[in-house]
């Protein structure tokens, strides 16, 4: 009788071993348990290297931050005439500033001539007694008209010429390349002598004639001088002016390059970016230190009767550098926040929702405000307005060109004049923009804007 042969179920004829029938198909994929798998997918180690390189490049990118501002604040303000005279020019309206230079030209008057020995000389000997005292009168009274010289046009306008002449001494020295034909008197400093000249003939005039034999010594000697910086203070800027001179497109260029390649080499590229930002905040903030070790380092570097007046000086010159830090920390502050918004944490994801929710609601709140009564009568306003100051545009441009008028007249700085200036063109131009809507917008159609007219009471009408 014969076997009867039939297939298997599982499609194997019989005789196949159960080690054949578990033979790996080649074209399946491969198992996590496979051997091959680590191959297929990189290895962590091989990673490590790219992780540590842009790790570095945002540090470098939180130490180059600072170096940055700093060296484009300093190489702006210094190798510009217009920006070191505008930067320097306020220093001179500070009443602790302008108090310093009286006191410093009312001693450097007396102690010229012996007031006191003059004053006791034209009084009997009976009343020699009374020279101190008339003396000390005598030097409050000069040192009230040292305060009302300083603090005159003539004396803004001398401060303007010497800042002017200082900058070119300044840029030459910092550079190191002083010009032979400046003398060591006149590095970095600014001469007042001519503000004794002037104290000198006032005093002349109101019948204090003790210190005319000084004019012509004074005028000789420049013996009134407002030093700015000292010979220690140019020898620890001149290291690093040299550098950001030198360096200043390099800097300005290097350094966002590092925080686009820490970027671009990352393997989590939003995470690194997130992280670039928080550098750059760290950085400033680094700034933010550095400008109050710079002030206690500028402050105490001169006597103490001086420090007060260092102190004004010295954040009157740093308000640009000040100014750019916030804007700087705004800026890298904005981009974190949005960076972070973007991520795939719990706190990034509620922060979305929130926003979506908030965002919803308030466009619920601004659909229901401009479909209520007071919003209409505000949109009423505002056409009115429009209406009649395109109507009659000649008189509001009066109104601007003397308002701009005035406050030019009583600007005393040139990025004050411009700011001025601007603002009354796009004054002039809205006038104009006005007036063309007025003409180019039909009648009826405004009526229907503004809304009826409010109705009388029935008592008027009666």
């Amino acid at each position: 009788m014969e076997k009867n042969h039939e297939e298997p179920v599982d499609g194997y004829p019989d005789g196949v071993g159960l080690k054949d029938r578990l033979r790996k198909d080649p074209g399946a994929p491969a198992s996590p348990s496979d051997p091959g798998e680590s191959s297929s997918q990189p290895r962590p180690s091989r990673h490590l290297a790219r992780r540590f390189l842009t790790w570095v490049l945002v540090i470098l990118f939180a130490i180059l931050t600072p170096l940055t501002l700093t060296a484009a604040w300093a190489v702006k303000t210094l190798t510009n005439t217009e920006a070191y005279v505008s930067t320097m020019q306020p220093i001179i309206t500070d009443p602790v500033v302008q108090g310093y230079i009286a006191h410093r030209a009312t001693n450097t008057l007396f102690d010229q001539i012996n007031v006191e020995k003059k004053v006791k000389d034209a009084l009997p000997k009976s009343a020699g007694f009374a020279a101190a005292p008339i003396t000390a009168q005598l030097k409050q009274f000069t040192n009230k008209q040292m305060l009302k010289i300083v603090s005159s046009t003539w004396f803004a306008n001398l401060w303007e010429r010497e800042n002017r002449f200082t900058q070119s001494q300044a840029l030459a020295i910092l550079q190191g390349n002083p010009s032979p034909k400046s003398t060591k008197a006149r590095e970095l400093v600014v001469d007042l002598t001519p503000t004794l000249v002037q104290a000198i003939d006032s005093l002349n005039k109101k019948g204090i004639t003790f210190f005319n034999p000084l004019k012509t010594h004074l005028q000789n000697t420049h013996s009134l001088t407002l030093q700015l910086f000292s010979s220690k203070q140019v020898k620890q800027v001149q290291g690093f002016f040299h550098i950001a001179i030198a360096g200043r497109l390099m800097l300005m260029i290097v350094t966002p390059l590092v925080g686009l390649a820490a970027i671009a080499l990352s393997l989590r590229r939003r995470r690194t970016a997130f992280r670039v930002m928080i550098a750059g905040i760290v950085g400033t903030l680094i700034l933010a230190v550095g400008l109050t070790v710079g002030e206690q380092i500028f402050v105490t570097s001169v006597p103490p009767d001086a420090q007060l007046f260092a102190t004004h000086v010295f954040n009157i010159m740093i308000r640009n550098l000040r100014s750019t830090f916030y804007t700087a920390i705004t800026l890298f502050a904005l981009g974190a926040v949005v960076l972070w918004l973007f991520g795939d944490t719990q706190w990034a994801k509620a922060g979305r929702t929130a926003l979506r929710s908030g965002a919803k609601q308030a466009g619920e709140t601004v659909d229901q405000a401009r479909k209520s009564e007071a919003a209409r009568k505000v949109v009423a306003w505002v056409v009115r307005s429009g209406r009649s100051v395109g109507t009659s545009p000649v008189f509001y441009r009066w109104i601007g060109a003397i308002v701009a008028a005035i406050f030019i007249i009583t600007t005393h700085t040139i990025a004050g004049v411009w700011w001025i200036i601007t603002l009354e063109v796009l004054y002039q131009l809205g006038i104009i923009a006005l007036e063309r809507w007025v003409q180019s917008t039909d009648p009826q159609e405004m009526t229907q804007i503004e809304g009826p007219a409010p109705k009388e009471p029935d008592e008027l009408k009666s």
